[in-house]
């Protein structure tokens, strides 16, 4: 199943690539999808060009990531990523940039927000839910320890209890090993309930370690996580998933936009290879 399965970028592995840029090197290095922050495109101004250009590279943008604004216990202040602050982007700024894209999911991130009751929280997420619906758009919630959608189940509620078909689950494996989940807490989730799926490897850090967000992420088959199960049970969950590599590594932002790029494929590839084998 895995060798045909296409696995592509998303932002923060290559984020010292502008949007055209991404799209090159996803075409040059086999990338055929990606997961974008709607601030590229907001910054880039012209999104015929970057549609003809993804048309012509043979590239989807699956996702847009993420809205960050509009829902309850969430932070108003900007994500400062690598000192570069990011704006927070309610849901009808996304669902355009998806639409401008053809992108068909926008991803929910309540990172670092605050704890809410279930109900408060399926509130707002459905009402999040039916503006996308009516933009042909789903809605995955990324589960963040740090957040107010704290594990895979939690999200998974929240999803069940918003009463919208166009909510789904966004399985992030880093942090599915931070909130000690396997793939036997995948196997658990009620059929089709995934939408979307991003990949990084892990090693167990040392005792008492501060945990730095966003950092520290290893590319598949370099950390210890049992990604062939993971995997395995995502894609028996959803079988028509994608799967898109995000490593925020100090190693890769050393680098060129296209050594990182060639560094990342020749991991994915040498993965894939151990797994099938």
């Amino acid at each position: 199943m895995l060798e045909q399965r296409p696995i592509g970028l998303c932002w923060g592995t290559i984020h010292q690539a502008n949007l055209e840029q991404t799209i090159e090197l996803a075409a040059r290095h086999g990338f055929p999808t990606l997961q974008i922050p709607p601030d590229i495109l907001l910054e880039h101004g012209d999104a015929v060009a970057i549609r003809r250009q993804l048309r012509d590279a043979g590239i989807q943008v699956r996702l847009i990531d993420a809205i960050t604004a509009g829902l309850p216990g969430v932070r108003t202040e900007p994500v400062v990523f690598r000192g570069r602050e990011m704006p927070r982007h309610d849901a009808a700024a996304c669902i355009e940039v998806a639409n401008a894209l053809e992108a068909p999911l926008v991803n929910i991130s309540h990172y670092l927000g605050s704890p809410v009751p279930l109900e408060q929280m399926a509130e707002g997420v459905a009402s999040v839910c039916r503006l996308a619906a009516a933009n042909g758009v789903t809605i995955v919630l990324e589960f963040v320890p740090d957040s107010g959608i704290r594990t895979m189940n939690e999200a998974a509620e929240i999803a069940l209890a918003s009463g919208e078909a166009n909510c789904k689950v966004h399985l992030d494996t880093w942090h599915l090993a931070r909130t000690g989940g396997s793939a036997e807490t995948i196997r658990q989730l009620s059929p089709g309930v995934i939408g979307a799926f991003q990949i990084s490897d892990r090693k167990t850090p040392d005792t008492g370690a501060a945990y730095v967000p966003m950092s520290g992420r290893l590319l598949p088959g370099e950390g210890e996580l049992p990604l062939k199960e993971i995997v395995a049970a995502a894609l028996a969950n959803s079988p028509a998933l994608t799967i898109e590599v995000e490593v925020f590594s100090e190693e890769l932002a050393a680098m060129s936009p296209d050594d990182a790029a060639k560094r990342v494929a020749d991991a994915v590839a040498n993965w894939r290879a151990d797994v099938i084998g």
